[in-house]
């Protein structure tokens, strides 16, 4: 993989996302007397699983979320990470991580914009990095704490390297159309459905889907058991690799 120009390209695209915060920080006053660094809240989660006999087989799943909230904005930090090996052989190894600035506005503040940059690696799928900045409008339909749900959509520009088909790789402007809906279900438990489709403008660079099911349950008022299954889809993938990876991790959440 190489790192000098995934650092180039993506400080370059998150140039977007501090142009924004920037651009609205003097106008809601957001550096207040706690500071930039306090106030934040998220999560770490963290699954593994091994079985034995004929196949030794092992994997292990890392995620963190952090989420700065303003008067009327809020900038989200978010990662995960996912390797799987056989008989000590490696069989799946890939990252993602998104940085993305949101402003609300309008009438009860329902609408509001957002830019982002989302950047993921696959080796099997031989995509050594995929970068993906982007910026646009969404509505929130519903905002209470047991039913929420977001629409968005915008434009962006997607950057594709290859790990191995060097030929194939591809840059291409695409739209972005995502959806976020969490449910109560329990008392203590939610359910919830994370979904982004980049449709490629361009006639040759496909459609990338992402979705992100999840149950939550809560054990402790900062521990939850974590159900989570993730699809992704590839209209356009490399060589000889298929169209769909799904993964299904079980793990603990710790809340701060």
């Amino acid at each position: 993989m190489n790192f000098t120009r995934i650092f180039k390209v993506t400080s370059l695209s998150f140039v977007l996302v501090m142009a924004t915060l920037i651009s609205t920080a003097f106008a809601e006053d957001m550096v207040a007397t706690e500071g930039l660094l306090s106030g934040w809240s998220g999560d770490v989660s963290a699954g593994y699983t091994m079985t034995g006999g004929n196949t030794k087989k092992a994997s292990g799943s890392f995620g963190v979320s952090a989420l700065k909230k303003f008067d009327s904005s809020q900038f989200l930090l978010k990662g995960n990470l996912f390797y799987s090996e056989s008989d000590k052989r490696m069989d799946g190894q890939k990252w993602d991580a998104l940085a993305k600035f949101s402003h609300d506005f309008g009438q009860d503040e329902n609408w509001f914009s957002f830019t982002q940059v989302y950047v993921d690696h696959d080796y099997f799928s031989d995509i050594d990095y995929r970068i993906t900045p982007s910026s646009g409008l969404g509505y929130h339909i519903a905002k209470s704490e047991e039913w929420m749900w977001d629409v968005d959509a915008g434009l962006g520009y997607r950057i594709t390297r290859h790990r191995v088909n060097e030929a194939a790789d591809d840059e291409a402007l695409t739209a972005i159309m995502h959806t976020f809906a969490k449910k109560q279900v329990l008392e203590r438990a939610f359910i919830s459905e994370d979904l982004t489709v980049y449709p490629g403008l361009k006639s040759d660079s496909g459609v990338l889907l992402r979705s992100e099911s999840a149950f939550v349950n809560s054990l402790t008022e900062s521990m939850d058991l974590e159900l989570k299954y993730v699809l992704d889809y590839n209209s356009e993938p490399a060589a000889g690799k298929k169209k769909t990876d799904t993964q299904f991790t079980a793990g603990l959440k710790y809340k701060f």
